[in-house]
């Protein structure tokens, strides 16, 4: 003769509702994983090149070589306002300089951040980078190297580039 599983109701009642208990605690981490990916900019918009933007300027003021490292392109060249070029390292070691982080007091902005250009494999965006008491207009050209997009270039930027970009740019406040 089989004997059934469990002898009485009461007992088969309360493994269900455990059950049941196991099954939404598993579920509920998933849940909240995609509810936080849905929130993440796309790497073609203008949101995610503001958020390079500023992770940059974290970077900065953290001395993070390594993120540097990783964003900057191989064949990266800065322009300085003087118009002078300097090569992947030479930046590198200029935006970390410690008396050069120490003048920012912890603060950094973005503002009047726009998307002049973007097209497949390219984008170039312009903005106000606010450290500390220092502001300059800012262009990163932007490349995809290695199915990654990395900082290919930087350069001063210029409040008429904002304006015009107005007009047909993408804007991100």
């Amino acid at each position: 003769m089989l004997r059934p599983p469990f002898p009485d109701r009461r007992s088969y009642d309360a493994r269900m509702r455990l059950r049941a208990v196991h099954l939404v605690l598993l579920l509920a981490p998933m849940w909240h994983a995609a509810a936080l990916a849905q929130c993440a900019p796309a790497p073609d918009s203008a949101y995610f090149f503001r958020n390079l933007a500023e992770l940059r300027a974290e970077a900065k003021l953290a001395v993070n070589r390594p993120f540097y490292e990783s964003l900057l392109s191989a064949h990266f060249v800065a322009t300085d306002p003087l118009g002078k070029l300097r090569p992947r390292a030479e930046f590198i070691e200029s935006e970390l300089a410690a008396d050069r982080v120490a003048a920012h007091d912890g603060y950094y902005a973005v503002r009047s951040f726009r998307l002049v250009e973007h097209r497949k494999g390219l984008a170039i965006a312009n903005y106000l980078l606010i450290e500390g008491q220092a502001e300059s207009w800012r262009r990163d050209v932007y490349r995809v190297e290695g199915g990654k997009w990395r900082l290919a270039a930087v350069e001063p930027g210029m409040p008429e580039d904002t304006l015009q970009a107005h007009s047909g740019g993408i804007d991100a406040r």
